[in-house]
């Protein structure tokens, strides 16, 4: 069965692409269809589940008392939640554990930066040891590192409606680049920071959809799933959040997401 909502959903999120308002559209009403399907599956299970129960007690009644070995069974059942809720507490207990990882997470980015900002220092001298060719001037492509440098920049300044620009001459310029992740990734972002939540779900769809296997790619559906959730759209968000735990199970942002559902009284 979760091989079935897998496919599902990666059905409704392919159909994902242009930015225009249609598409979030198009995408909300397929993640609902996904959602509809899971809680059709869950009413059945627990159908199945109350005929168990009643099939049980009909037996118990019919017997008497129950036997030694239906007796062991309700027993491990007791052992078996005490069990679960041992791992919830454990779980609760890491979320402190997990602020200090995600600020692990920006010093990784911080010391990207490091490097990009060493490569330019290296081009800059290789440009002017090089001996210059007399050829007529013609328009060139900027520096890739440069311009992802100062999209990013312009990020961590606080300039979001300078960072899309960068960000978007540097993956138009630069499709093939190792950084092309990271930047669809930050200008969902700086759209997170301007409120403008459609956009933000189409640019993180960009690596949902185009590097599934990115760095970025359980942030992006983490952030796609907050960014349906500031659209009112609870539905397309908690389906989301349960994907990346699901697909991302022993990701920080599965962590994250858990902590989201548990808060909203949607995970038990």
């Amino acid at each position: 069965m979760n091989a079935r909502y897998l496919l599902l959903v990666l059905i409704a999120l392919s159909s994902f692409g242009c930015a225009s308002s249609g598409d979030v559209s198009q995408v909300r009403q397929d993640v609902s269809t996904v959602y509809t399907e899971q809680t059709s599956y869950r009413e059945r299970t627990d159908a199945r589940l109350s005929r168990l129960e009643k099939e049980i007690k009909e037996l118990q009644e019919a017997i008497g008392t129950p036997d030694s070995g239906l007796r062991k069974q309700v027993v491990d059942m007791g052992l078996t939640d005490e069990a679960r809720d041992e791992k919830i507490k454990t779980i609760l207990g890491r979320l402190d554990e997990l602020e200090s990882q995600l600020r692990t997470y920006w010093d990784e980015v911080r010391g990207e930066l490091k490097e990009l900002k060493a490569a330019q220092v290296a081009a800059q001298t290789s440009t002017q040891t090089a001996p210059q060719a007399q050829t007529p001037a013609s328009p060139t492509k900027a520096n890739p590192d440069e311009l992802y440098k100062q999209g990013f920049d312009a990020f961590q300044k606080g300039g979001y409606n300078d960072a899309v620009p960068l960000f978007t001459q540097f993956v138009k310029e630069n499709p093939d680049a190792p950084l092309v992740a990271n930047a669809y990734y930050w200008m969902g972002e700086s759209y997170m920071n301007l409120k403008n939540y459609e956009k933000a779900i189409l640019q993180f769809q960009e690596i949902i959809e185009r590097f599934p296997k990115s760095d970025k790619a359980a942030a992006a559906m983490l952030r796609q799933a907050q960014a349906f959730g500031s659209l009112g759209d609870k539905k397309s968000s908690t389906t989301l959040l349960r994907r990346v735990i699901e697909l991302f199970p022993k990701s920080e942002e599965a962590r994250l997401a858990t902590r989201e559902l548990r808060g909203s009284g949607l995970l038990q």
